[in-house]
């Protein structure tokens, strides 16, 4: 079964005010959330994991082809584009294992393309702030993804991570990071919708029941009027894990902000 390639694989959000310090006065609103994450990252460390694969939905790069950042030297960045420039997140990198994905992503007909970035966006950096903190020092693989593909083909993906990670020598833990429904209230980053909240509420139902495949494939015009980032990665992380995971564990939901925030546990 491809979950068992993995030391771990959490479900995280990437929303920066979860991180206390730029959460500010409004840190409390998002605590349960806060604690999540860093439950979520703890027991990537407490699994023993060598090293960490994100899958990051921000990182739009190619319309046809997934994505691995190779960067100057950490892989990281900072958080001054929320205000927080002394914020900083850096892991190691490892060319050879990213090497062996993209020869077996080849071998397995999925482009990977090497992508250059001399900063990670916070799709990336927000999960991994709670990596580092929980103290996280192996190196990290960050890949996105392509902008015209189906769900059932992020899955196919995400059974190739598993078989690879799988080959590799080590322990490979995976971080799928991905927000819900940006519209669930007045004044929301994408505005407000409705029925923008039945996106999560399935979501999250499906998850707590181990029904990763229906969590990665709901509805489309349900994921439109949600505008959510989440679906892709899971689509991904089901791949790896199998579509029905009796071991998953939602640790946190809540939207205070007008946008959903789930953590879960998948394997």
């Amino acid at each position: 079964m491809p979950g068992t390639t993995f030391s771990r694989v959490v479900f995280m959000c990437h929303a920066p005010i979860v991180i206390p310090s730029i959460g500010g006065n409004r840190a409390g609103q998002c605590a349960s959330t806060s604690k999540a994450m860093q439950d979520a990252a703890k027991s990537i460390v407490d699994a023993g994991t060598d090293r960490v694969v994100l899958l990051d939905p921000h990182l739009l790069h190619s319309p046809s082809a997934y994505t691995c950042v190779e960067m100057p030297t950490n892989m990281g960045g900072s958080f001054k584009q929320f205000g927080r420039g002394d914020l900083t997140v850096g892991f190691p990198q490892e060319p050879e294992f990213c090497r062996h994905l993209v020869k077996g992503a080849a071998e397995n007909h999925f482009a990977l393309d090497a992508l250059k970035l001399d900063e990670l966006d916070h799709g990336a950096l927000v999960p991994l702030w709670f990596l580092q903190a929980a103290g996280f020092k192996g190196p990290v693989c960050v890949i996105g993804f392509p902008w015209r593909s189906s769900q059932e083909s992020h899955m196919e993906f995400g059974r190739f991570l598993g078989q690879a990670c799988g080959g590799y020598a080590g322990k490979t833990a995976m971080i799928a990071s991905g927000d819900m429904s940006h519209r669930l209230q007045l004044g929301a980053p994408s505005g407000f919708h409705p029925d923008a909240h039945k996106f999560d509420k399935y979501f999250v139902e499906c998850v707590e029941a181990g029904e990763l495949a229906k969590a990665s494939t709901v509805p489309e015009d349900l994921r439109e009027i949600a505008a959510e980032d989440s679906s892709e990665s899971m689509a991904i992380a089901t791949g790896a894990v199998g579509e029905v995971a009796p071991s998953a564990k939602v640790l946190s939901y809540e939207a205070p902000f007008g946008v959903g925030y789930m953590e879960a546990i998948l394997a």
